[in-house]
């Protein structure tokens, strides 16, 4: 997926530094999926995930965004899965392959979407993501990871001290599948009103502006946009 802050105020020069341990973080992959019938394919996904509850304990595995202003992913829809570490969810993924009514249910999606890019990503950041999400994403090209995510730690400071308490910043590092961003900051927001607010503030408030032009520093914007997810 691709998503990002305000894109003005570009970085000074600086050499890349050494990442950050986050050992006890999630991953993330985000796998884009060819459709024409986005509902359809989030209703299979929500029976799938009925079956891994069932079978493996896991709650709402998959999650389905689709793209609303977002560039070239507006209408594109992404299939999201976390687990706690990639051991952890090849592990799932093999379980999957086992199980008879996941393989059909697989036969199914056949007909309705096909597979594009994937993206595999490591949180360095993570207060966690809203029942409902409506997310406001940045791909950006980080030089200073330690310098970005103290900065990210000030931006939901400064949110919660002007009401957006329930405005989360979650942040990832590539791993694999990169292509012109090292990092995707994901805001979570409860609503689409709230992001809505959320973005107002951060393009027009005078505190908003001033950690904008702090952070430039520290990273580049490459891209932006706004998702929702599909609720079934």
């Amino acid at each position: 997926m691709t998503w990002y802050l305000i894109p003005f105020a570009k970085p000074q020069a600086a050499a890349q530094s050494a990442p950050t341990a986050a050992n006890n973080l999630p991953v993330l992959s985000i796998q884009e999926i060819q459709t024409d019938a986005p509902e359809s394919y989030a209703m299979l996904v929500a029976q799938n995930n009925k079956t891994m509850k069932e079978k493996f304990g896991l709650d709402n595995y998959i999650k389905v965004f689709v793209g609303e202003s977002a560039g070239p992913d507006s209408g594109k829809v992404f299939a999201v899965s976390t687990a706690e570490s990639f051991s952890k969810m090849a592990a799932n993924w093999a379980a999957f392959d086992q199980e008879l009514s996941l393989v059909k249910a697989r036969v199914d999606m056949n007909r309705v979407r096909k597979l594009g890019k994937n993206v595999t990503y490591k949180a360095v950041r993570f207060d966690g993501r809203n029942e409902a999400a409506f997310v406001y994403n940045n791909n950006v090209m980080v030089t200073d990871e330690a310098g970005y995510l103290t900065a990210l730690d000030g931006l939901k400071a400064l949110l919660d001290a002007h009401d957006f308490k329930d405005v989360k910043i979650n942040c990832y590092r590539v791993v694999s599948g990169r292509t012109d961003f090292s990092h995707l900051v994901s805001i979570n927001c409860p609503s689409r009103e709230r992001r809505a607010a959320m973005m107002d503030a951060i393009s027009s408030e005078p505190w908003a502006l001033e950690w904008i032009f702090n952070a430039a520093k520290y990273r580049m914007v490459v891209s932006n946009g706004t998702y929702r997810q599909l609720a079934h």
